[in-house]
């Protein structure tokens, strides 16, 4: 074999390999994505949400099945409220990426000072679930699990 011949098997393998490998990506995309054809997934209820959170605390802190119905309850309350400041916050947010594209800082300011509003609502719901679930929900010996921090009635572990 001359290398002409070696250097046309190499490139033609070469070409080869980056067929192969430019079509293994599109099909991964594809199918990480669901397809072309397929719908967003919808997003989870406040119940849903409620239910994965309560979960979460259950592997931490092992409530019995009444505190479980309690910290479900408390919490589908503040998830559907949640849900309610998350409907006002989007179209700001929108707002807000209009304003910094067109350098509007009149704008800027303005939306930022509704948005730090509505997400300090947020906070504060979450804050008020979480002082609810340890002082009615919570034993002594399950809040002495808490510690010095809110650690997992805030989100964290």
């Amino acid at each position: 074999m001359d290398v002409k011949e070696s250097n046309r098997i190499y490139m033609s393998m070469g070409r080869i390999l980056t067929i192969v490998l430019i079509a293994g990506s599109a099909l991964y995309a594809q199918r990480q994505h669901g397809g072309a054809n397929t719908t967003p997934p919808t997003p989870p209820t406040p119940a849903q949400i409620a239910q994965r959170e309560t979960d979460r605390l259950t592997r931490f802190f092992t409530p019995n099945a009444g505190q479980q119905t309690t910290v479900l309850g408390i919490l589908t309350n503040e998830e559907s409220q949640l849900q309610v400041l998350a409907s006002q916050i989007q179209p700001l947010r929108t707002a807000l990426t209009a304003a910094i594209k067109a350098n509007s800082t009149g704008m800027i300011g303005s939306t930022l000072l509704l948005l730090s509003n509505l997400q300090e609502q947020e906070e504060v719901l979450r804050a008020n679930a979480a002082g609810q679930i340890y002082a009615t929900v919570l034993s002594a010996t399950q809040q002495a699990q808490v510690g010095n921090g809110l650690g997992p009635l805030m989100g964290g572990g």
